[in-house]
C-alpha cells in the first residue's frame, strides 16, 4: 500500500508540474495580443503639434495573459494604469528599426511632479477582450522624429526595456513637428 501511494503522489506530481509548465508557457505567451494606434487631435500648447498618439494592446485569445503594468494615482489623485513602451523609427539606410524613446524598470513607473504621485509597478492578468493603454503623448513633438519619418510603438508585457517580451504595433507616419518663432518666419 505504501509503494502504490508512493506512486500515486510522484504521478500526481509530475501530472501538475507539467500542468504548471504548459499553463505557464500559455498565460505568458504574447501572441495572442494585439496592438493598435489611436490619433487624435488635441491642443496641448506645443506650437505646431495637434495629435497626441495612444497604443493599445488587446488580448484577443481565450486564455488570460500576465502583463507588467503600472497602478499608479496622478496629481488629481484619479487612479490609472499604464504599460510600458518604447517609440521606434524605421532607419531606411540600415533597414532596421532603432529606438528614439524607451523605458526601463529605471524609468518606468516612478511617481514625477505635476504628474504621478504614487506608483506601483505589478503583474497582472490581462482577462480575454481585456485592454491597457499607454497613455496619450504628443509622439510628433518627441527628439529624433521629423515630418515623413515612419514610427511605431513597442508594448513591453513583462520588464519594462526587455524586446524579447514585447509587441509592436503598425507603423505609422509622422506628418507634423513642433515649430518655433523662426519657422514661422521663414514661412512668410
Amino acid at each position: 500500500m505504501t509503494r502504490r501511494r508512493s506512486w500515486l503522489v510522484a504521478i500526481s506530481a509530475l501530472l501538475l508540474l507539467v500542468a504548471g509548465a504548459a499553463a505557464f508557457h500559455v498565460f505568458q505567451s504574447p501572441k495572442d495580443l494585439r496592438t493598435s494606434v489611436n490619433i487624435e487631435k488635441a491642443d496641448l500648447g506645443i506650437p505646431g503639434i495637434t495629435k497626441v498618439y495612444n497604443a493599445t494592446v488587446t488580448n484577443f485569445d481565450g486564455k488570460p495573459v500576465r502583463i507588467t503594468r503600472c497602478d499608479f494615482m496622478d496629481d488629481t489623485m484619479s487612479p490609472g494604469t499604464m504599460v510600458a513602451y518604447a517609440i521606434q523609427r524605421w532607419d531606411k539606410q540600415n533597414q532596421r528599426w532603432e529606438e528614439v524613446v524607451g523605458t526601463s524598470t529605471k524609468t518606468f513607473c516612478h511617481p514625477y511632479p505635476l504628474g504621478i504621485v504614487r506608483a506601483t509597478l505589478v503583474r497582472r492578468w490581462l482577462w480575454p477582450g481585456q485592454s491597457l493603454e499607454i497613455g496619450e503623448e504628443a509622439t510628433a513633438a518627441r527628439d529624433g522624429l521629423q515630418i515623413g519619418d515612419k514610427a511605431r510603438f513597442v508594448i513591453f508585457t513583462a520588464t519594462p526595456g526587455d524586446y524579447s517580451s514585447s509587441v509592436a504595433t503598425e507603423p505609422f507616419v509622422i506628418d507634423e513637428h513642433p515649430t518655433t518663432d523662426a519657422d514661422l518666419r521663414v514661412r512668410h
